[in-house]
């Protein structure tokens, strides 16, 4: 897997934590979740929201995650490859991954829901949408593909975050408006009689929450070499990460 510098790392903390503290509570009220999995956790920012709500975490993201830079306690860290097949052999409340799958290549995305399906009955999951953009996208596919690949497992969708927070801007677009919660049987037993009503029927597409100036630069985006695209977005975390540093400065 493609390995993250420091800039990528503190781009991305710059807004977890506070799209984290709108996302969690909605999720915590759907169903119980006293242990949380993050399958490509980075430096821990939604696990900290987690194990503030009284959760027991561990995350698990690639060997180059500095670990001096952690948000959570280094014992709750586990390094690991994650386009390999992974089974920590054991199970958890809740299993989270999102804005990761994207950066797997496409031929790992099968073994990368296995693994996330391997541990719990419901996951909350979201990745990048062709032309989002972002550095190392090597797999954005629309939410139907991974539908798919979930349903494959047994795994329904439950679509419960979008429709409560699509228009909320303290929490971060490609969060409300590609998260989706992903249940099998057990997991559907779990589920608050109100997020039982968010279970999406089969065959019935999930509904589109980007909005429209959005999917114009999508359409852009997509027009661009790879190359082109990694390059912006590694100078934009760059530049986010330089902002961020001489906010906290002053």
């Amino acid at each position: 897997m493609h390995e993250y510098g420091a800039a990528f790392y503190s781009y991305l903390e710059s807004f977890a934590v506070c799209s984290a503290q709108r996302v969690v509570p909605a999720v915590a009220a759907a169903l119980p979740v006293a242990s949380v999995v993050d399958f490509g956790c980075g430096q821990g920012a939604w696990l900290r929201v987690w194990q503030d709500a009284g959760a027991a975490i561990l995350g698990v993201d690639g060997p180059y995650v500095d670990r001096a830079r952690l948000l959570i306690s280094n014992d709750c860290f586990k390094p690991a490859d994650l386009a390999a097949p992974l089974d920590l052999q054991r199970r958890f409340d809740l299993v989270q991954s999102l804005e990761v799958a994207e950066h797997l290549p496409p031929a790992c995305a099968e073994t990368f829901v296995g693994t996330l399906t391997r541990h719990g009955d419901a996951v909350l999951f979201s990745a990048a949408v062709p032309g989002q953009g972002g550095e190392h996208h090597v797999n954005e596919k629309p939410l139907a593909y991974w539908r798919a690949l979930f349903a494959a497992h047994g795994y329904r969708a439950v679509d419960l975050v979008r429709p409560a927070l699509h228009g909320d801007a303290a929490v971060q677009g490609w969060y409300r408006y590609n998260t989706v919660l992903y249940v099998n049987a057990a997991g559907a037993a779990r589920l608050s009689p109100d997020a039982k009503s968010a279970v999406v029927p089969d065959g019935q597409p999930l509904a589109h929450y980007w909005p429209a100036r959005d999917r114009l630069r999508q359409a852009v985006v997509r027009t661009l070499p790879v190359a082109v695209v990694n390059r912006l977005s590694a100078f934009k975390a760059a530049t986010m990460a330089r902002r961020m540093a001489r906010s906290t400065a002053a």
